[in-house]
């Protein structure tokens, strides 16, 4: 019996927000359909194909998606919520407001509707009401950056300068702190390689503050890891740039997505932007190295690679780096050497283990050459360029006592 498998509403809901943590909302519209044609009473889905509609800047629609949540259950906070934050985005502040009172009038002390109602009273001209809202919402919260900068705001409008810059100020330094928890928990899920939940809080942590440089690092490098395309990537490693040009991190992660992508020339530009105004950074160097070698402009790649170790000679990733270069020109002895003295410096170092059994492989001393991949098999059993090469060098071992035994045979 053959047994077909079903996909139910969540399924499509989970694929929704998926897209939505990548900020791919147009694709994450037709998912949410998806599961409301399977479930037309799905208030999930309906919440967040609303809430990507309302992010793509169409309106009217999100408010339908909320509409239709309410209709059936009037009391349902998020539907309420941002049924007052479309009204509150198309400029219709009493119909916000109506949204916004219907939403306290169940929980009192709803931070997001207390800050958004004061908003609006103050877009219509009612500061002083406006300010007694914010003050009640700093009341629950008092670091609230959002409540912060809305006081500061109105503030302003009310001429009280002073007052007003010590909010902003206040509003910054929070939403500073509040990003860069949000960063370090994204940082934390990423070691645990929980990418898909990490890419939500540097999401986050650059909605409350788009100048955090680390956390838009981050987020690059995570879309780069989902395979998002080197233009989407790039944009934020560039972001990181314009707010701190010597800012590192932001250049090799730009430069090995262009050395990766065979844009060997352009890689090269970020590694000498790093070295301009840090001259002895030996990454810089030793990857400069690699981005030469790979345009087969060896000698250059060398000296890369030589100034780096100049400075550390025990940088393993320098030596290995060393060793690509010359494997690479066909100095294979020579490279023997570099790779003999990483492996002193860490014995347990893979990458150094599989590249001496191709180094092996390729001076054709096969048994010491799978005797290297066995070691690097050991430490970590699921590298595919060890078990691809392990296998090639099986074959050869194969192929030469096949050879053997006809040339005794052919003595007979």
């Amino acid at each position: 019996m053959i047994f077909q498998r079903t996909e139910n509403a969540w399924h499509f809901i989970n694929k929704g927000l998926e897209s939505m943590n990548y900020e791919q909302y147009e694709k994450a519209i037709p998912k949410f359909n998806k599961a409301i044609s399977l479930e037309p009473h799905n208030h999930v889905a309906q919440l967040h194909k609303g809430r990507s509609l309302y992010k793509i800047g169409y309106y009217q629609n999100a408010l339908q998606c909320f509409n239709t949540i309410l209709k059936s259950d009037p009391k349902n906070l998020d539907a309420l919520l941002n049924q007052g934050l479309t009204f509150q985005k198309m400029e219709k502040f009493p119909q916000a407001i109506v949204s916004f009172k219907k939403l306290l009038e169940i929980d009192s002390q709803n931070l997001d509707a207390l800050i958004s109602l004061g908003l609006c009273f103050s877009k219509l001209g009612k500061n002083e009401d406006a300010l007694k809202l914010i003050d009640d919402a700093l009341s629950i919260n008092p670091k609230n950056p959002s409540a912060l900068y809305n006081k500061s705001l109105i503030l302003g409008r009310l001429n009280q300068n002073s007052d007003s810059l010590s909010f902003l100020n206040q509003a910054i330094e929070e939403d500073s702190n509040q990003s860069a928890r949000l960063f370090e928990k994204g940082q934390e899920l990423t070691k645990q390689k929980k990418h898909e939940k990490a890419i939500r809080y540097y999401t986050r942590a650059l909605e409350i503050d788009n100048k955090n440089i680390k956390a838009l690092v981050a987020k690059g490098w995570t879309l780069d890891y989902a395979g998002f395309s080197s233009k989407d990537v790039i944009h934020y490693y560039d972001e990181a740039i314009k707010i701190d040009p010597h800012y590192s991190d932001a250049w090799f992660n730009k430069g090995l997505l262009l050395d990766r992508t065979r844009l060997h020339k352009k890689a090269i530009e970020c590694f000498d932007e790093i070295l301009s105004y840090d001259p002895e950074n030996v990454r810089a160097l030793y990857c400069k190295g690699a981005s030469h070698a790979a345009l087969k402009q060896f000698g250059k790649g060398r000296f890369c690679c030589e100034a780096a170790l100049s400075i550390e000679p025990k940088n393993v990733f320098a030596l290995c780096t060393m060793v690509w270069c010359l494997q690479h020109s066909k100095k294979y002895e020579e490279a023997l050497k570099f790779c003999d003295i990483a492996l002193e410096i860490n014995p347990n170092y893979v990458y150094a283990l599989s590249y001496k059994g191709k180094l092996l492989f390729l001076l054709k001393k096969f048994s010491e050459s799978l005797e290297y991949y066995e070691k690097a098999l050991k430490i970590e059993p699921d590298n595919q360029t060890a078990l691809f090469h392990k296998f090639k060098v099986e074959a050869e071992l194969e192929n030469s006592k096949k050879e053997s035994l006809v040339k005794k045979f052919m003595k007979f």
